[in-house]
């Protein structure tokens, strides 16, 4: 008997929308994940060196002391390059993983996704994804600096004296202030993106008002759609600990190898183990591999809020018409 193929367009419950993440890849794991290693992968695994390197390489102060101006002179360029790469590696992921969910929505149950699903019509989609991406993420830096800017100025009127009473109750507030707005707004602040990137390349519709869409979607089940996003930080979090510990513990053997050798011969190994990139490469790939559940999770609570509101509207355009 043919296992019933999992589509987005369907009314779900947190359980259901757990278990529809975990069957989609049950389903599609060779053409998805061969997708994202063979599209996105190239780009993380190129970011993920370069940052392995800046890492192995920054490991004792030695080196710092020595060569203090070229020391982050190379750091600055190997932390843009690095950040360029992944930055592409993460918008072409973003890419297959909604194309993945919009063409599977297309087939029909005996048909079974591929690679190619990926491959066509690729690069209008990234090139959609990633000027809006960028857009987004200006927009986000230039609110973050206006917030910044508010806080400066509560700040100055307080006279900016720790020693004040007045400056100690503010920063007392401002510090239960974001832990409230983490945990109530966090797990939204992390779907609304998203989301709003999904259908961004869904509808061919710019970000915001993909924004607009969402919010439209996500009003009346805010308590619900927290709870999903939760659910899927706090799954991804500790799967992503879980992979990345082969990192900590290569890193911590290799730091306590180099201050043992720099204090025995009075100098530090400068080169970066090759065993710390392989792991930092595998360790990473992984991690965006486990990333997918919560970007599944997401897409079908979207999806989830779509089908509730529309068929609810359906309904009653049948009872008016009756």
């Amino acid at each position: 008997m043919t296992e019933q193929k999992i589509y987005y367009r369907k009314v779900r419950d947190l359980g259901g929308i757990f278990t529809a993440a975990f069957g989609f890849i049950k389903q599609n794991f060779k053409p998805f994940y061969g997708s994202l290693l063979f599209l996105a992968g190239p780009f993380i695994i190129v970011g993920s060196a370069i940052s392995a390197y800046m890492m192995g390489s920054s490991m004792t102060f030695t080196r710092l002391v020595r060569n203090f101006d070229s020391f982050y002179g190379n750091l600055l360029i190997s932390y843009f390059f690095s950040m360029m790469f992944i930055f592409i590696g993460v918008t072409v992921y973003n890419v297959i993983l909604n194309k993945n969910l919009i063409e599977n929505e297309k087939l029909q149950n005996h048909e079974s996704l591929t690679i190619n699903h990926s491959i066509t019509g690729f690069f209008s989609d990234f090139w959609r994804i990633l000027g809006n991406t960028l857009l987004l993420v200006v927009v986000s830096i230039l609110a973050l600096l206006f917030i910044g800017l508010i806080f400066a100025g509560l700040f100055a009127l307080t006279g900016g004296n720790a020693k004040s009473g007045g400056f100690v109750i503010l920063m007392v507030l401002l510090v239960i202030l974001i832990f409230v707005a983490l945990l109530l707004f966090g797990p939204i602040l992390s779907f609304v993106p998203m989301a709003s990137l999904f259908v961004c390349q869904r509808d061919r519709i710019g970000i915001f008002a993909a924004i607009k869409k969402v919010f439209y979607y996500l009003k009346g089940n805010f308590w619900m759609t927290w709870v999903v996003s939760l659910v899927g930080i706090v799954s991804y979090m500790v799967m992503g600990f879980i992979v990345q510990i082969p990192v900590l513990i290569i890193t911590l053997a290799t730091t306590f190898s180099r201050a043992k050798s720099t204090i025995a011969y009075g100098q530090a190994d400068d080169t970066t183990p090759l065993l710390l990139v392989a792991v930092i490469i595998i360790s990473n790939l992984l991690s965006y591999g486990v990333m997918s559940v919560y970007y599944l999770m997401t897409v079908y609570q979207y999806t989830n809020l779509e089908e509730k509101k529309e068929g609810t509207a359906i309904i009653e355009k049948i009872n008016q018409i009756q």
